[in-house]
């Protein structure tokens, strides 16, 4: 019997194949059921932990099963897991094919691990996203303190805000701010040695956060397809890489692209960037200016490829290489003026970010690259998905500004994908006219037909010269 969706309660739902029913458990402060952990511990493959506002004093431990999905009912400002210092706040061990996790919609905060003090992940391929994960530290677990306890011979501590391994995790738009490592990965630390890996970093806020390595982020992927995009990187400190810290990871498996990296700092070398121990990542289309000890870093068998970024007004040298037999590949980029980047000897007349030997900067840009592209208006409102969770179906509504496209009554795509990137449905919305709001029906089924589960959905929309993606929480009552 179907039971009705209230406080502290379970909901049986159809799944997409109508062989099995999923369940989403509630969890309230003043309900019988306020524990995530209680409710994790209930649930079975593809479950929905559905969370109400309030602070969940836990320290959690993921079960073993596919696709459970934690989800915040109103988000991360009011929807807090504080991890009291005890251990990781999340501490995930997935299934090597699950790609249907999800976290999203909490502050994560007051975690105290050796590994990954917010988040710990080994595995699978969750969805970590529209999370706050916040004043959380990587460091010696307490029993290091006993002299005949010899726990030091493993890894440092690494992972302030975020640890993975063998993960293909998806972190995005998240804030992750404040976190803390004794070693490596202040905000986030990302390791992976297995060629099937491809983890993807995309569209979060890395700021004020520290670490000996990589004070925002630290990255050891050698074998794997890796990828920093879109993320605002700012104001995190270390020794080396107060950005973004590289170790032994190869171009072009590791890809630095479209990022906004400034205000960070390092004691040593790398404020913006550090590749060190043969890391050659490709480095394009980003914005690094205003960094302590250096834009770029390179050194002992690194050879980063540094093409159409914006690396201006940074402390030290825009970009520094300290092997000779490495050069850095470093054409087309803008160094903040026509003249371009200043070399005492091979261009002792630019002006713009200083560049050290062994630096091959030649040709470069008379005017900025990436600065200028992304410096053009974005539309006031495109999509709009409210309210959010949605309960069974939703009218999505979206308009068409000016700057998004400049043709009258142009045809627009609007498309549906699950959590794992898979399309389940094309919508056909109708052309919209400039500023003129229009709204297209869905009703949670896929293109057969077919009643689509509870979880959380992608919706892209396209034109011409536009592309927006946001997300969709379905609940199935």
């Amino acid at each position: 019997m179907m039971k009705r969706f209230f406080r502290g309660a379970m909901v049986l739902l159809p799944c997409l194949f109508c062989i099995s029913r999923a369940t989403i458990f509630y969890v309230h402060p003043d309900s019988s059921l306020n524990s995530i952990q209680v409710a994790l511990d209930l649930c079975a493959t593809g479950d929905t932990v559905l969370v109400a506002p309030g602070i969940y004093r836990e320290s959690i431990t993921w079960p073993y099963i596919q696709g459970v999905q934690l989800l915040s009912e109103s988000g991360a400002d009011t929807t807090i897991i504080d991890g009291g210092g005890n251990g990781s706040v999340i501490h995930l061990s997935l299934m090597a094919g699950d790609s249907a996790t999800v976290i999203q919609g909490f502050t994560i905060r007051s975690g105290n691990a050796w590994l990954g003090g917010g988040i710990y992940c080994v595995g699978g391929r969750p969805l970590i996203t529209g999370n706050i994960i916040t004043g959380n530290v990587a460091d010696w677990p307490i029993d290091c303190m006993v002299p005949l306890l010899d726990c030091r011979t493993g890894p440092p501590p690494q992972g302030g805000g975020i640890y993975t391994e063998w993960s293909s995790a998806v972190i995005t738009d998240n804030i992750i701010s404040n976190n803390n490592a004794l070693q490596n990965g202040g905000g986030i630390a990302c390791f992976c040695d297995a060629a099937n890996i491809s983890p993807l970093i995309l569209n979060n806020m890395i700021t004020g956060n520290t670490a000996h390595n990589g004070g925002g982020l630290y990255i050891d992927c050698p074998f794997t397809l890796t990828e920093v995009r879109e993320n605002m990187i700012s104001g995190n400190a270390a020794i080396c890489g107060g950005g973004v810290a590289c170790y032994y990871a190869f171009m072009p498996l590791l890809k630095i692209v479209r990022n906004l990296i400034t205000g960070n700092v390092a004691d040593s070398a790398g404020g913006g960037i550090w590749c060190y121990l043969a890391s050659s990542p490709l480095i394009d289309s980003c914005t690094i200016t205003g960094n302590t000890g250096d834009g770029i870093y390179s050194g002992y068998f690194s050879s980063p490829i540094v093409s159409w970024n914006d690396i201006t007004d940074n402390l030290g040298f825009g970009i520094r290489n300290d092997d000779p037999t490495y050069p850095v590949i470093a054409e087309n980029n803008w160094w903040g003026d026509a003249s371009g980047p200043y070399h005492p000897t091979t261009n002792p007349g630019g002006t713009g970010d200083t560049v050290s030997d062994y630096v091959d900067f030649e040709p470069w840009l008379t005017m900025p690259g990436v600065s200028a592209s992304t410096a053009q208006s974005r539309p006031a409102s495109v999509l709009k998905i409210y309210p959010n969770p949605v309960v069974n179906s939703v009218w999505i509504r979206y308009s068409i500004s000016e700057v998004v496209n400049s043709r009258p009554n142009a045809v627009v795509s609007m498309k549906i994908y699950d959590s794992a990137g898979r399309l389940v449905k094309s919508l056909e919305p109708v052309s919209s006219g400039e500023n003129q709001e229009s709204s297209v029906y869905w009703n949670g089924t896929d293109c057969l037909g077919r009643t689509l589960p509870s979880g959380v959905y992608l919706v892209k929309f396209e034109t011409e010269h536009y592309t927006e993606t946001e997300k969709i929480v379905l609940l199935r009552q």
